[in-house]
């Protein structure tokens, strides 16, 4: 991992598209198709659209030619066997030459379109050292829940987070309670009840594009 004193200002993100796709199948989640393009180049393209990121990257374990024809780094996880987000936390540090790292899920992809500036004015403004999203799931489910996978970390904590993992550890919220956190709220007046909406299956997917069709940003 870079050091303090070689990191620039700004945040690198790592979309997360490492994943079994269990749920679905098997199938390589991040190359599902939304809204006409695959989850992982929709997040990806989402957040540099949304600015406040100054590069970023791509944790893969299948179908790497594929998703490296998007021109952003493709990292495989360091662990085998599909050992769960924080290990595309891990593969992220290790490339990352900026003082924050964002972790981004693949397949939420109508996350708001500021929550790298918001997810670090509020890490900031509370002296933190890593953020999770807070968000409803869905319109009929409206109260916050924690989105660990929308993480936002500071450099200070990645050598913690490798003791944690290669001590066994596998959980996001029991990693970040190690650490000064920040809960970022995501219910603002502008913030859609779909903006976190997981998709976990293949229904997931034809609901959501069907939902937003005609009114998500």
């Amino acid at each position: 991992m870079q050091g303090s004193d070689t990191a620039s200002p700004g945040i690198t993100a790592i979309v997360l598209a490492g994943g079994q796709g269990s749920r679905m199948g098997g199938v390589d989640k991040g190359l599902q198709v939304f809204r006409g393009q695959a989850l992982a180049r929709h997040a990806g393209q989402r957040l540099l659209q949304g600015g406040g990121v100054q590069r970023l990257l791509l944790s893969a374990n299948r179908h790497t030619e594929t998703y490296a024809q998007w021109g952003w780094p493709v990292l495989p996880d360091s662990l085998a066997g599909y050992q769960g987000p924080l290990a595309g936390f891990l593969a992220g540090w290790a490339a990352c030459d900026t003082d924050y790292l964002l972790a981004v899920p693949c397949d939420t992809p109508l996350f708001p379109l500021d929550l790298a500036q918001h997810m670090l004015a509020t890490l900031q403004t509370q002296n933190a050292r890593v953020a999770l999203a807070c968000a409803p799931e869905s319109a009929s489910h409206p109260e916050l829940r924690r989105q660990p996978a929308f993480c936002l970390m500071h450099r200070s904590v990645a050598e913690d987070l490798a003791q944690f993992v290669n001590e066994g550890g596998r959980k996001i919220g029991a990693w970040a309670q190690r650490h000064p956190l920040a809960l970022v709220p995501f219910n603002r007046p502008q913030d859609p009840p779909w903006a976190f909406t997981n998709i976990n299956t293949l229904a997931d997917l034809n609901g959501l594009q069907h939902l937003t069709d005609t009114n998500a940003p």
